[in-house]
């Protein structure tokens, strides 16, 4: 463009006019294509409405020809340009840059080019030119069609884009976190220079390609290509955690936030992302989540044990805030407790179940709770009664539980049930009262066991020597009073505890028979004794007094069972046993017990051997009658059975080993009756305390032909001993100061062959065995014939 303006060249329009003729015939034309349009003026009409600016220069260098829109380019209509030189038309400096181009172009080489251009109204600009020569039919060049556009703001725009990503790279290559620009194809257009140090390569195109899942922890890999598809899917920004591996091999956490890129119209074309290496971070993460489940781990495990501790405990216990809310309670199951205990939780103690079952207890917890809400603890003793459920006895506790700074922060309340400890104690009481009542019985059997040895052995004497019929009736029944009397005394011992089991073969019908007058006492009036004993029955093997004991246990048992009144019969039978879990193969003879009271459910007749199992109240009973009937039948070699139903009685029948040999056993005892008639003069000496037993003795031997001595204590005894060893010692076993196990054991350390025949008014068998093994015990009283038998079978 010159400077100093266009100026308009002559005859322009005269030159346009003359143009105006037909380009091609009327029957070369296109068809259907309008005549007009091949005109110069169609032509040009055309040319003006192209969106590129277009012109024709001959030879000369001179404009021939341009469109519109290089004409509203430069500000002029056409008319002014044409005509004019292209280098008034460029301007001079612009000429001369272009002057080779428009050379070349005339010399038949087209030019495409890029150039500024200074507009002479808008200043500097951009154009996009292309120079196409035009060849006339000689061949030669004869022009130029110059095609021309402004490409201004595009080049503005790109050189704003490149700044604009010159900038993006200093920023991206000077921040310490990984970056990339990818492509939906994953390839990568950009990656920033902690990209490359990551993969540890300088090779940029590398970085680009690299995929990066194969970098990726193998414990990691799955899940995260999944989360990235997933994320790419979603078309949204989504981020990634993972260990990747550096390009020296060592695997860093990476945590990656990848957002979406669109293209002008908004669609999708890839994604930004930026990772950060947040290995510290995670390692500590890592770390204190290990630490968190440990400790979760160690806390659950000390809440297990706690919890385990807090149920197994014997006590029902409930953690309470101090208004008195359940927190928690354990599991700790009593027949007293209600079976939803736990449903009181979150709720008042005084509202749970168990206290709406028991109300009458209700202002006591109340003032339990509030006593211990003030920092002192409230202890007492509560009885749960309520109908059909058997009583219990608690010991209750309420204590606060407090902070560091000493404030209440929590009640714990405690129910030990103690209806086993206070039944215990009763038992201990009853059986130290036993005991001691035993001891005495005992004490007193054995005093009395000595008076009736005189009594026994006086009337003996009378009964042989006196010669009228009507006292010799009065002496035998005295006598036989008597002898009922040392049954007594058995029972006492046997009560006492003194007598120890002598199983021998023994007529259960006779010895029930015996016991009549003793049960018609003990069950008095109201009770109807029925017998249907089968006299013929063999006799078994067991202690006659503990068979006494155990026959009147059970008596009073039914007794018990039937406080209205009702019948108790007794029945015995021979049975034949085979097969039976808890008896031998063989004959038995089956001793039934039965009444008409109460019965016993299935749960307390599976329990009614049981030591110290009763159903009696607390005081009246010991819970040791029928174990020991079963505990004596079993020692007897047989057992004991329970039938029973509520409220139709119970059979309590025991089974005894019938007795073999014992008709041949008496035999032979006959025949060495026979044999001990023949020993007589022999020296006997007697030590007893008692001078009526010991006169009674030594006038009795004395009768027989012995020859008596006799001394009233151990020591004594000693010394006649040592002046004269006799044939036979009658001891007695219990004496004061000196015992005979005393006097016993010094005789048969002088002389281990000492023949030695002790009396007592216990049974102290264990205890002879013990001192002198070969040493029979005669039992008192006796009648001097049974002293005189004894006596020979000792000396023999």
């Amino acid at each position: 463009m010159a400077t100093g303006g266009i100026k308009k060249a002559p005859g322009a329009r005269a030159a346009a006019n003359e143009a105006e003729i037909a380009i091609l015939p009327l029957e070369q034309l296109p068809p259907g294509m309008p005549p007009e349009m091949f005109t110069a003026t169609g032509m040009l009409a055309i040319a003006d409405m192209l969106p590129i600016m277009c012109a024709y220069i001959d030879r000369d260098e001179k404009v021939r020809f341009l469109n519109r829109p290089l004409a509203d380019y430069f500000e002029q209509t056409r008319d002014e340009l044409l005509g004019l030189p292209i280098r008034e038309v460029m301007g001079e400096e612009t000429y001369a840059e272009r002057k080779p181009l428009i050379d070349a172009a005339m010399a038949g080489e087209k030019q495409f080019f890029v150039a500024s251009f200074n507009h002479p109204t808008r200043g500097p600009a951009a154009i996009q030119a292309e120079y196409v020569p035009w060849t006339g039919k000689s061949g030669r060049v004869d022009g130029i069609i110059m095609l021309v556009k402004d490409v201004t703001e595009q080049r503005v725009a790109e050189r704003a884009l490149k700044e604009s990503e010159a900038r993006f790279k200093r920023i991206a290559n000077s921040a310490p976190a990984l970056m990339w620009v990818t492509r939906l194809d994953r390839t990568r257009d950009f990656v920033n220079d902690a990209y490359m140090d990551f993969l540890c390569t300088e090779d940029r195109e590398f970085a680009r390609s690299y995929d990066w899942r194969d970098g990726i922890h193998p414990d990691d890999a799955e899940r995260v290509v999944a989360e990235s598809l997933a994320g790419e899917a979603s078309g949204k920004t989504f981020a990634l955690e993972a260990r990747f591996r550096r390009g020296d091999g060592e695997y860093r956490w990476l945590k990656s936030v990848s957002s979406p890129r669109f293209g002008p119209d908004g669609e999708l074309i890839g994604f930004i992302g930026v990772a950060t290496d947040i290995t510290l971070a995670k390692e500590a993460e890592l770390e204190l989540r290990r630490q968190v489940e440990e400790r979760t781990h160690e806390l659950a495990a000390s809440e297990a044990r706690f919890r385990a501790i807090f149920d197994a405990v014997l006590e029902v216990l409930c953690l309470l805030t101090p208004d008195g809310t359940i927190v928690e309670m354990n599991s700790k199951d009593a027949p007293w407790r209600a079976r939803n205990a736990r449903e009181a939780i979150g709720g008042k103690i005084w509202d749970a179940p168990t206290l709406r079952a028991y109300p009458q207890h209700k202002p006591l917890i109340k003032q339990a709770v509030k006593t211990a809400a003030k920092g002192e603890t409230f202890t007492t003793q509560v009885t749960m009664e309520r109908p059909g459920v058997q009583t219990a006895y608690l010991d209750v506790a309420v204590q606060p539980v407090r902070d560091g700074d000493g404030k209440v922060t929590y009640l714990l309340f405690e129910a030990r049930d103690i209806t086993e400890l206070k039944a215990a104690q009763e038992q201990l009481r009853q059986s130290q009262k036993m005991e001691a009542l035993g001891q005495l019985t005992g004490g007193i059997a054995h005093d009395f066991n000595n008076l009736l040895t005189v009594v026994v052995g006086g009337l003996d004497l009378v009964a042989k020597r006196v010669e009228d019929a009507k006292l010799k009736r009065y002496a035998t029944n005295a006598l036989t009073a008597a002898e009922r009397g040392a049954r007594l005394t058995g029972q006492l011992l046997a009560f006492s505890r003194v007598q120890r089991l002598e199983v021998r073969p023994v007529h259960v019908a006779p010895l029930i028979q015996n016991m009549r007058p003793l049960l018609r006492n003990v069950l008095g009036p109201g009770i109807t004794k029925e017998f249907d004993l089968d006299e013929t029955t063999m006799p078994v093997l067991a202690d006659p007094t503990q068979l006494e004991v155990a026959v009147l246990n059970l008596a009073i048992n039914a007794r018990d069972a039937m406080p209205k009144g009702g019948v108790l019969k007794f029945v015995t039978r021979s049975v034949h046993v085979d097969g039976d879990p808890e008896l031998e193969s063989g004959n038995y003879v089956e001793l039934c017990i039965s009444d008409t009271g109460v019965g016993m459910p299935e749960e307390v007749a599976s329990r009614a051997f049981e030591p110290f199992f009763t159903t009696k109240e607390i005081g009246k009973g010991t819970g040791l009658g029928l174990s020991m009937v079963y505990g004596m039948a079993r020692q007897s070699g047989g057992t004991a059975r329970i039938d029973t139903t509520p409220g139709d009685g119970t059979a309590i029948k025991l089974f005894f080993k019938a007795a073999q040999g014992v008709a041949e056993a008496d035999h032979a005892a006959d025949e060495e009756d026979g044999e001990l008639v023949a020993i007589d003069a022999a020296s006997v000496l007697v030590i007893d305390d008692d001078p009526d037993v010991r006169g009674f003795v030594a006038e009795a031997l004395a009768e027989e032909g012995f020859d008596v001595r006799h001394c009233g204590d151990g020591k004594t005894g000693l010394k006649e001993f040592a002046k004269r060893r006799p044939d036979l010692v009658v001891l007695d076993f219990v004496m004061p100061e000196m015992s005979g196990a005393d006097v016993a054991r010094e005789m048969l350390s002088q002389a281990p062959d000492q023949k030695i025949l002790f009396v007592s008014g216990y049974s102290e068998t264990d205890a002879i065995k013990w001192i002198a093994p070969d040493s029979p015990l005669l039992p008192k009283p006796f009648r001097s014939d049974a002293l005189c038998k004894a006596v020979r079978s000792a000396l023999s």
